[in-house]
């Protein structure tokens, strides 16, 4: 199988994601960086990749019937069904091995529960309800804890809860505003939307509001003393102040909204914010 296409059918880009949040846990408790952290990152990374690619062996035939998706490599023929089956139980059995052997059990005990409520629940879920987003957004704050946890701390630290707090916020937006983008393909695969429930300036307000429930989020972090530097607070400020001037810009201007921008400035804002707290451990 040619690497671009594995590539596509691990969304390396989602799944580089989810481990630069571990990545940034496991950061923000040690304070520091060492070659202890490559192997769990590793786990965190390959499981991720697995459970992409199951997820797309699971949806091939919603794929197909939508052009944004129907150039994936199942749908496409480039990679067959049986063969990314194979290829992503081989990953989550490596990843979940891993993570056992270098991370600990509790890292590997969520990266076991992150494949069952992704794969197994939400998968299913969200073909039933256009909500399917909410308890599915656990699956990208979990992978935070398996970060601090594999750092050596205990998930249940109100510090751990608070960044995957963060996390599943910033979830609903990102995923809702693709559902805004490409609400008729959705629909036509056969899922259903929000669009279905709510006029289109309601799934705006939710989207304002689940943003402005990360955004204070990311506020409350500067005052329980998450930031130790003042330029790395005064930056997620900073970051605060343009995600709302643009985002409330675009979404409710006048002509057409510009979904895409607006989706990559929140994807930029979580990236940043989680890169000024490594930023801020390290220097």
């Amino acid at each position: 199988m040619p690497l671009k296409n594995i590539l596509q059918l691990i969304r390396f880009p989602v799944s580089a994601a989810v481990t630069f949040s571990s990545f940034t846990a496991w950061v923000v408790f040690r304070s520091t960086l060492s070659l202890e952290i490559l192997l769990p990152m590793e786990g965190i990374l390959i499981l991720a990749a697995g459970a992409s690619a199951l997820n797309q062996y699971q949806e091939r035939s919603f794929d197909e019937r939508m052009k944004r998706t129907a150039g994936r490599p199942i749908p496409s023929g480039a990679i067959g069904p049986v063969s990314a089956l194979l290829l992503s139980l081989f990953m989550i059995l490596t990843g979940l091995l891993l993570l056992l052997i270098f991370a600990g059990v509790p890292s590997f005990l969520l990266g076991l529960f992150n494949i069952f409520w992704y794969n197994g629940f939400y998968t299913w879920f969200k073909r039933k309800s256009a909500f399917a987003v909410v308890p599915g957004a656990l699956t990208g704050a979990i992978p935070v804890l398996m970060g601090w946890s594999a750092a050596g701390g205990n998930i249940f630290d109100p510090a751990a809860i608070f960044l995957a707090l963060f996390l599943f916020f910033w979830q609903m937006p990102h995923f809702w505003l693709l559902m805004l983008k490409y609400g008729e393909e959705y629909r036509a695969a056969g899922y259903p939307v929000l669009s279905d429930l709510f006029t289109e300036s309601q799934v705006k307000v939710m989207i304002m509001a689940w943003l402005a429930a990360a955004s204070v989020v990311s506020i409350l972090l500067i005052l329980f003393g998450f930031f130790r530097i003042q330029v790395t607070a005064a930056l997620v400020l900073i970051l605060n102040l343009v995600l709302f001037s643009m985002v409330f810009h675009e979404l409710f201007r006048e002509d057409s909204v510009r979904y895409r921008r607006i989706f990559i400035t929140a994807n930029l804002f979580m990236l940043l914010v989680m890169g000024s707290l490594i930023a801020d451990r390290l220097l």
